[in-house]
This record gives structure tokens, C-alpha cells and sequence, in this order.
């Protein structure tokens, strides 16, 4: 859970769901360099806000970790699996990288682990930084053949 008297920056990195319910409040915080001195608080009082949007701002955040803390880990459906086999075979690879991709995902084939990284055994082992993690919750990964690509589909 996040408080009005939480760290901008520190906020958004232990709860990157929460960076659209902050952009959709105005505050565009992401990738502002005064997120990282700032609380939620301060950046809001800087956008003008009053302390009861601020602390309607806090629940509706709060309501999206709830959200977040509620639904399934990252789903590889055994088509995709299959997929990312191959694709380590035929790089000679060790792991499968998860990184964002413009409006999405693409995975690299890698034969080291960063030390912020965690894995995921799902018949390869993936690889993914714990923000990621998050953000991926109540995804499911599959490899459509129409699209000759992996698909993402969140469950309703």
C-alpha cells in the first residue's frame, strides 16, 4: 500500500501499476526527475491539488494494488513454452529475458542473470526484473500461428 507520505519514485518502483492512476490524476511522475525527492504529497501540491483529491488519489492507488495483489502470476501457455524453446536452442541461450518493448514485450535469449532479476522456471527459465513481475500479473502468454508472434492476452 502507498501513503500520501511515500516517495514518488520509490512508490512507483515497488508499484508500477499504480503509474497510470497517478497519469491519469495529472501527475505524470514517471519520468520526472523530481519524483525522485518528492512524496505522492508534494507532488501533487505542485500540480495543484487539494488534500481531498489527494487522498482520493491515495485510495483509488491503493485500490489498484489491491487489484494487482489479487490477481495470478504470469501465465506461459505450453504453445509459448514450446516457442521459447526453440528460440534458446537456436541461440545457444541459457535463459529468456522479458523487456519492455515500446507498448509491450519482446524476449531476448541471454546466457546471464542480472542481479536485480528473478527467475521463473517454466520449462525455460525466464527472466525478469520484480517491476515487471508486477506489471505482468493476470497475463497470459500465448504464440499465435495467424501472427507468427507471441500474443498477451489479461484475464477479465
Amino acid at each position: 500500500m502507498v501513503s500520501k507520505s511515500d516517495n514518488l519514485r520509490v512508490a512507483l518502483e515497488k508499484n508500477p501499476e499504480i503509474g497510470l492512476v497517478l497519469s491519469n490524476s495529472g501527475l505524470h511522475c514517471v519520468g520526472c526527475h523530481s519524483s525522485v525527492a518528492e512524496t505522492i504529497e508534494d507532488g501533487c501540491k505542485v500540480h495543484g491539488m487539494t488534500d481531498k483529491q489527494i487522498n482520493d488519489l491515495i485510495k483509488k492507488a491503493n485500490d489498484r494494488i489491491k487489484l494487482f495483489d489479487s490477481l495470478p502470476d504470469l501465465e506461459i501457455t505450453a504453445k509459448a513454452i514450446s516457442k521459447l524453446e526453440e528460440k534458446l536452442k537456436k541461440a545457444n541461450g541459457k535463459y529468456i529475458r522479458i523487456i519492455p518493448f515500446f507498448d509491450g514485450y519482446d524476449f531476448d535469449v541471454v546466457n546471464g542473470k542480472e542481479k536485480n532479476e528473478i527467475v521463473l522456471d517454466r520449462k525455460v527459465k525466464i527472466l525478469l526484473n520484480k517491476g515487471i513481475q508486477r506489471v505482468l500479473k493476470g497475463i497470459t502468454i500465448d504464440y499465435s500461428d495467424k501472427e507468427k508472434d507471441f500474443v498477451a492476452k489479461r484475464k477479465d
